[in-house]
């Protein structure tokens, strides 16, 4: 029994590439962040259409969420292969990792590009809603607007 089909790791796989594809492509702002107790500063480019508002850490753990999604997918794609293909061994140990593994990619896939969607639906969303990307009294209509 597989948890995930291949067109669902397939697709994983798709919409991982073109977000990262979508993220070159993204005109990016410098923004400085402090490292961790030495007092010395970095600058990280932020894409400025949507994560403008959120914090450069937040933006790292949706790259990374995006690279999981991709190395996991892969890994459980090549993965299906190998077990249809028959060029495993046959020995039950085998098998019975064999099954774990991928079930353990499946899931992580999933689970990474599902965090991933959810910070850019927040970062979307927060963007949306922020005062400084809309003309005066725009933001705070839509804000009545989605209240009401």
């Amino acid at each position: 029994m597989v948890f995930l089909s291949r067109k669902h790791l397939e697709s994983i796989l798709l919409i991982s590439f073109a977000i990262a594809a979508i993220l070159l492509a993204l005109p990016r702002e410098h923004k400085e962040e402090e490292n961790g107790g030495g007092g010395t500063k970095t600058t990280t480019p932020i894409p400025t259409v949507a994560f403008n508002t959120l914090p450069p850490p937040t933006f790292h753990v949706f790259v990374l969420s995006v690279i999981f999604a991709v190395t996991f997918s892969f890994s459980a794609i090549l993965m299906l292969d190998t077990d249809n293909n028959g060029t495993r061994n046959n020995c039950n140990y085998y098998s019975q990792l064999h099954i774990v593994l991928v079930r353990f990619f499946e899931g992580a896939s999933l689970a990474s590009i599902a965090s991933a969607l959810a910070i850019l639906c927040q970062a979307l969303f927060l963007t949306a809603t922020s005062s400084t990307c809309w003309p005066p009294n725009t933001a705070s209509s839509l804000l009545l607007y989605l209240r009401g």
